[in-house]
């Protein structure tokens, strides 16, 4: 057995403000570096506050632009430059169209955060208080590269591969996408947000960790034909992660009858009707064991 992957949840809720649950973020770390999969509301502050330093994060996934998985963008993308002294600069953003409108209208000249990045590079009480900080002169503008994805592309890299996958939400209003990260001796799926998906199944294949949506009971999702089309429950996502011979299953994107010991406990004992493997009920700040063991046959 051998571990090479950290998976941290930095947000576990859904689009209902908590303040012990953050929007959706999982962040994934091997040997210093990181990945994080989308920066829901409150994210941001969650991986300040955590182990997880923001320098070692180099690539941003984003599943989809609901604003519970993104509003933390400018935030983290802010904050690491600012706070990094040079070192923050760089960063790799995938996720599916339109990124490349979102980014520049957050971060171009005149988006957003423009002003902000044209007064933190000229004037000087931000290039002292940089140089401080141990920053080079001049102060250098965030560089992202941006790379807008569809289903079935790879982003491979040094320390793993990331595929892209299906998932079905609200289409055609959002593009959404799920992902699967994968080193030589592990792989996690992350599913993004979906209705309990059968394509999913062979994407998951074999997965040491699924992370899948779990609003809530999988019955009180079917109660409501516009909800069970766009969302899952936790039998939904158990069996995907059954069909698919996933060993770990995790449960995110939580809904606030999840915050009710009796209902957890109540998910818990459907998941597992449904899948014989390890489930685990997500929360802010947990970190997941990713092992690649002998799968069932």
């Amino acid at each position: 057995m051998t571990t090479d992957l950290r998976l941290v949840l930095l947000g576990t809720g859904n689009p209902t403000p908590r303040a012990h649950r953050a929007g959706q973020s999982i962040a994934v770390l091997s040997d210093g570096a990181g990945a994080i999969f989308d920066l829901g509301p409150g994210s941001a502050m969650n991986l300040f506050a955590s182990s997880i330093d923001p320098l070692a994060i180099d690539q941003l996934f984003f599943t989809h632009h609901h604003f519970d998985h993104m509003a933390d963008f400018g935030h983290f993308v802010m904050a690491r430059w600012d706070q990094g002294a040079g070192a923050g600069d760089a960063l790799t953003v995938y996720g599916p169209p339109p990124l490349l409108r979102i980014t520049e209208q957050l971060f171009g000249p005149d988006g957003v955060y423009g002003p902000d990045l044209q007064a933190r590079t000229r004037h000087p009480l931000s290039q002292r208080i940089h140089q401080l900080r141990g920053g080079p002169m001049p102060r250098t503008l965030p560089t992202l590269v941006v790379h807008e994805l569809d289903e079935d592309e790879v982003v491979a890299g040094d320390r793993w591969t990331v595929t892209t996958g299906p998932a079905r939400h609200v289409q055609p209003y959002l593009n959404s996408l799920s992902y699967r990260l994968e080193t030589p001796s592990a792989s996690v799926v992350i599913s993004g947000d979906t209705r309990p998906l059968p394509a999913l199944v062979d994407f998951a294949r074999d997965a040491d960790v699924l992370v899948h949506m779990a609003m809530d009971l999988q019955d009180d999702i079917d109660r409501w034909p516009e909800i069970a089309t766009s969302c899952t429950g936790a039998a939904g996502a158990a069996r995907i992660a059954a069909r698919a011979n996933a060993r770990r299953l995790v449960l995110v994107h939580l809904d606030t009858t999840a915050d009710d010991p009796r209902r957890q406990s109540a998910m818990l004992t459907e998941a597992r009707a449904n899948f014989p493997g390890d489930v685990i009920l997500g929360k802010d700040f947990l970190e997941i064991p990713v092992e690649s063991w002998p799968h069932r046959s």
